[in-house]
């Protein structure tokens, strides 16, 4: 049969797709390519994860960086090979700094990207013939409910059984020991009488003798039984903690961690219900011995371990509070002990308190003050669930740690702790969960610094951190990753950013026009390229460009975004170069260098010498578009534009015009008005000479006059339009591209 890695690449697109966002930024799809058939013969999917000792993935870890460093040393030096070869190198470093104080989350990770392609390979191929593959969290759900039937059935049936037969033996054994003892007394008392040679003496001797040797082989064969039913319990703990560990070190810390990327919007693939452990407290629960003292004092401690390990990590944030959290703004969440309807917790109606703390603080210094944050766990009869659900909390102060150097507010991360006490038989819990991180702010112009700290956290946290620990710097292609999620999360689209978006992003990013396509991949960008230091010539950062666009998308150009309408991410520069090729009218959007949250129409037009300029609209804003579409816009300047770059009829943006549609009167009898768009450019002025020119309505980005005039700059509080036209001879047809709205 073809290897997994030979079934893969013959998958539909869609299919493949969905692998390679298994591998996304968890493991890289290049180093499963290089190392196929390594990783298939040692983590085989068949392999479940109980079958490996801690141990064995802390070394298999090792092993897999071991080989990968082999496979690229063993790549011949020739150019052809050169950018694989730093690929493979590449990986293998940052495998080694992600994964550095936890080996053993590497070799996990690596075998659930394994399980996952599997299962999609099994998905595609069992659809091709006609069948149906239930979803790889449907499998896993269902091989851990086996594995719990199976443990049920071990210890409902073979268990019980063998602890009914050695019981059974006792009670027998206990009433030959009685017996035994009782005709012990008699024979010393007719020894004393009769003396040891009397018949009836000896004949009671006899009969005690043979009672001993009974009891003596009853016990031996009770003690047989007992080992091999210690051994079975053995089996049994071993089991659970098996079952226990899949479920709480894998799937909820899966389930966790995708809970922690969906803020960045990561779409979560698992379900609480699938991992709520319903049986695993009932079955241990259910042992035998531990309410006798026939299990060993180990095993009695392991199964304490276990159930208080089951509780404390059970204990979850099933909603999370919002990870920008701003003063005197009521928020919600919801908590969820998974095992508190097995434990029967919900009896005793435990309380719940929430508070907040700084990453710097211990969890019993509370950094703030939080209204309405106690409540009681409830048993929810439809979906046997045992949850608190906080409708009303209100952070009403918070107190900050002193900073740093550069730091900003922006950047302190807190978390809110949610913690409750309560009794389980003969034990007592304390147990808390903490939140994502969470920046507070108490204006919304904090906003956009604040989302840059918990974007960076929710992308690039390694799992088991010290709270809130992140890498200074990330490699380009995980920051690209974390974009793009970012971005078609906020803009509602399956449309992923292009390797074209990317390259201009980087070449943004990393404040260099002429970067170079290959060296992108090589590059590590640093929080404050990200989101503290400005770009060149401007007054704002990388990050804070990137999430007003991002925003103007979102609320004002979903569609034509989606309909591949909107170039957007295209250099000044660049944009001229591709509109100079093209004929007259021909335009296309893209986001503003100069102006946040702001997207220019550049379009080509012909110059007074009959040649070709490219013009560019003053740039449009949230304001302009919620008053006027883009879409209504193109067609106000349709004596302008004729053809979306490169060749595409205006009419594609028909769907999304609002004037398209018929407006009557409205409700108050109103004559309805709009708004249109007018450029002062030269098809108007050929049009209409003694149109007046608006200094403010220049068709240049950014200051609103063309720079070098003659030679010379001329700063617009200094100089009229007129007394600059005067000054360097130029007639006002020679300008163009500013933005004029009329009723």
């Amino acid at each position: 049969m073809a290897s997994l890695w030979d079934r893969t690449q013959k998958l539909p697109k869609e299919d493949y797709t969905d692998v390679e966002r298994v591998y996304g930024e968890h493991f890289p799809l290049e180093v499963r390519f290089q190392l196929a058939k390594w990783m298939e013969e040692n983590l085989r999917p068949g392999l479940k994860m109980d079958d490996f000792s801690n141990q064995d993935f802390i070394s298999l870890a090792f092993n897999l960086l071991t080989e990968l460093d082999a496979t690229a040393n063993a790549i011949p030096e020739e150019p052809a090979n050169f950018l694989t070869k730093k690929k493979l190198r590449d990986c293998s470093m940052a495998l080694r700094l992600r994964y550095n104080n936890n080996p053993a989350a590497l070799t996990r990770t690596m075998k659930h990207c394994l399980d996952a392609e599997a299962s999609i390979v099994a998905r595609a191929e069992a659809e091709g013939a006609g069948l149906s593959v239930p979803s790889t969290e449907a499998t896993m759900a269902h091989q851990i409910r086996n594995s719990i039937g199976v443990i049920k059935q071990k210890v409902l049936v073979e268990t019980m059984s063998d602890v009914n037969r050695v019981k059974q033996e006792n009670e027998a054994l206990n009433m030959d020991l009685y017996t035994h003892k009782e005709l012990s007394t008699n024979l010393e008392k007719l020894k004393e009488i009769h003396g040891d040679d009397y018949f009836e003496v000896k004949k009671l001797m006899e009969s005690c003798r043979k009672m001993k040797e009974d009891v003596g082989q009853k016990l031996t064969r009770i003690l047989s039984h007992f080992r091999l039913l210690e051994n079975k319990f053995k089996e049994l703990f071993e089991a659970v903690k098996g079952v226990q560990v899949e479920v709480l070190e894998n799937r909820l810390a899966s389930w966790k961690r995708e809970q922690q990327l969906s803020g960045n919007g990561f779409t979560m693939k698992l379900s609480l219900d699938v991992i709520q452990v319903k049986y695993l407290r009932g079955q241990i629960a259910k042992f035998p011995g531990v309410q006798t003292q026939s299990i060993i004092p180990e095993i009695l401690a392991g199964v304490t371990g276990l159930l208080t390990g089951l509780v404390t990590g059970t204990f979850i944030i099933e909603k999370q509070p919002p990870q920008v959290m701003k003063t005197n703004t009521r928020f919600t969440a919801t908590v969820r002990l998974l095992v508190g309807g097995q434990l029967n917790v919900h009896m005793a109606s435990p309380n719940v308190s929430v508070s907040i703390i700084s990453e710097s603080q211990c969890l019993n210094v509370c950094s703030g003050e939080i209204l309405n944050g106690n409540g009681n766990m409830e048993y929810h009869v439809g979906t046997r669930q045992v949850s608190v659900t906080f409708r009303n909390l209100q952070l009403k102060r918070i107190r900050r740690t002193e900073k740093r150097g550069t730091e900003s507010v922006m950047e302190e991360k807190f978390s809110v702790c949610f913690w409750t006490d309560f009794t389980v038989g003969e034990l007592n819990f304390q147990v808390f969960t903490l939140s994502l991180p969470v920046v507070v702010i108490v204006h919304g112009n904090q906003e956009p610094q604040a989302l840059a700290t918990i974007t960076w956290d929710n992308a690039f946290a390694e799992w088991g951190r010290r709270p809130f620990v992140v890498p200074d710097k990330v490699p380009w292609f995980q920051m690209a990753e974390a974009l793009n999620s970012k971005w078609t999360d906020a803009c509602k689209t399956n449309q992923n950013l292009t390797e074209e978006n990317f390259y201009f992003l980087a070449t943004k990013a990393f404040r260099n026009p002429n970067l170079g396509r290959d060296e992108i991949k090589n590059l590590v960008i640093s929080w404050s390229q990200f989101c503290r230091e400005p770009l060149p010539d401007r007054n704002f950062t990388f990050w804070e460009w990137f999430y007003r666009v991002m925003c103007l998308t979102s609320s004002d150009m979903r569609g034509p975004w989606n309909d591949g309408l909107i170039m957007g991410f295209v250099s000044k520069q660049k944009a001229e170069e591709l509109l100079l090729g093209c004929p007259h009218g021909t335009f296309l959007l893209r986001y503003s260098d100069s102006e946040l949250g702001g997207v220019t129409i550049a379009y080509v037009c012909q110059d007074q010498m009959g040649g070709k300029n490219v013009l560019f609209v003053a740039p449009f804003v949230h304001k302009d578009l919620s008053q006027r579409s883009i879409a209504d816009t193109i067609f106000d300047l349709k004596e302008n534009l004729t053809a979306l770059y490169p060749n595409i009829p205006c009419d594609v943006f028909k769907k999304f015009s609002a004037s398209s549609k018929e407006i009557g009167q409205t409700s108050h009898g109103y004559v309805p008005h709009s708004l249109k768009t007018h450029v002062q450019g030269p098809a108007n002025e050929y049009s209409n000479p003694t149109t007046p020119l608006n200094p403010y309505e220049i068709g240049y980005e950014g200051s609103g006059y063309p720079e070098d005039v003659n030679g010379m700059d001329y700063d617009i509080a200094e100089f009229n339009i007129q007394e600059i036209l005067n000054i360097s001879n130029l007639q006002p047809n020679m300008f163009g591209g500013g933005m004029n709205q009329q009723l």
